[in-house]
């Protein structure tokens, strides 16, 4: 769920600068540079043959908007998504506007972790959590499953960054704090939805980190940011336990 707050700034993304979605570190976590960042040993990431200039933010307007994702539709209730899953036998679980599954409609390359919000009565967001690591080349191998999928559907990302810093294998949690190092994509319609994959530095656990990616339907990107404090005891409450995938 925190990939529901963290993705909430690009709602302004045709301005010219967009605030980063990375999740800040826990209270008393101190994330240091990783030393010997220069070193001419450490082995350069993968060259990206999409990725745009960092100034470029031109909005898709090529493509028609997702209207949902992952086999559910945006607009729909709570009951009908949860008899979606039932009839799949995937096991989920509410909690005030959310609704928590361990497992999507769709098929997906990784196993992944499903939350639904509702604004009101109707599905306005979905977001999906892969397994969470310390383990770089898992988290690396999640992220470009994603991508590949994201892209089969929604076409190519206007932006998008896979740079692993020198210096930083070993460290991928840490650098992806300090950015060093940065591992995302973003999809997004003229005042329509908006979908970022990720992966982000755990905010309980500074050494882990998690790959995601969130559908934000237009109702949602316009709605007024929830209560981060609330939502953090709906996750410890409701929420299925994500170290439990394998």
């Amino acid at each position: 769920m925190r990939r529901l707050l963290a993705l909430l700034p690009i709602a302004l993304l045709a301005l010219p600068a967009c605030r980063s979605r990375n999740p800040q570190p826990a209270l008393g976590v101190v994330v240091p540079l990783v030393p010997n960042a220069d070193r001419a040993s450490a082995r350069p990431s993968a060259p990206t043959s999409d990725r745009p200039e960092a100034t470029t933010f031109s909005l898709i307007r090529d493509r028609p908007p997702p209207t949902g994702a992952l086999g559910v539709t945006f607009g729909q209730t709570v009951a009908e998504v949860t008899a979606l899953h039932r009839a799949a036998n995937i096991p989920c679980r509410p909690s005030g506007e959310y609704l928590f599954c361990e497992g999507a409609l769709q098929p997906l390359p990784v196993r992944v972790l499903v939350t639904y919000e509702f604004c009101g009565a109707a599905l306005c967001s979905v977001a999906v959590d892969g397994a969470r690591s310390d383990d770089e080349d898992l988290l690396m191998r999640e992220y470009d499953a994603l991508l590949d999928f994201a892209r089969r559907s929604l076409g190519a990302p206007i932006s998008s960054a896979r740079r692993i810093g020198p210096g930083c294998r070993g460290h991928l949690p840490l650098c992806l704090t300090s950015r060093q190092s940065q591992l995302n994509a973003r999809w997004s319609w003229p005042d329509g939805p908006q979908i970022e994959l990720s992966v982000d530095q755990l905010e309980d656990d500074a050494l882990q980190a998690q790959a995601a990616i969130t559908w934000l339907s237009t109702e949602r990107v316009h709605r007024p940011a929830p209560d981060p404090v609330r939502d953090a005891s709906v996750d410890a409450a409701a929420r299925p336990d994500a170290a439990a995938l394998p």
